[in-house]
């Protein structure tokens, strides 16, 4: 007998890739909270990261998280998660530029504007 697969939608998809990728979040914390096997989360990530190239900035082992936070982002509504995880991308991304403009200033190439006239 087969199994029948429900589809899960798109949006939903990109929201739980994007909050493993840029947020603080397990697989396994995912998982409890979009109701989705872990197994099938890290099967979504691992598919986005081939398409994509994309190489993930966090951190493969995670340190023992407290309670109290894991039950304060289990209560958070689901448009407060993906907007966090906005944010989270963004802030990583800002850091990303700015690391690379200091590379290039530190090789020589002016990128920053300099305060003061021209004369």
């Amino acid at each position: 007998m087969r199994i029948l697969h429900s589809r899960f939608p798109k949006e939903k998809k990109a929201e739980i890739i994007s909050a493993y990728l840029t947020g603080d979040n397990s697989y396994e914390e995912l998982s409890d909270y979009y109701k989705v096997g872990a197994a099938t989360i890290r099967n979504w990530v691992c598919r986005y990261r081939k398409r994509k190239n994309v190489v993930s900035l966090q951190a493969e082992s995670k340190p023992v998280e407290d309670m109290a936070r894991k039950k304060k982002e289990a209560e958070k509504s689901p448009e407060v998660a993906l907007l966090e995880a906005h944010i989270r991308e963004l802030e990583l991304q800002n850091l990303a530029l700015n690391t690379l403009i200091d590379v290039a200033e530190r090789n020589g190439i002016e990128i920053r504007k300099k305060s003061g006239a021209k004369q």
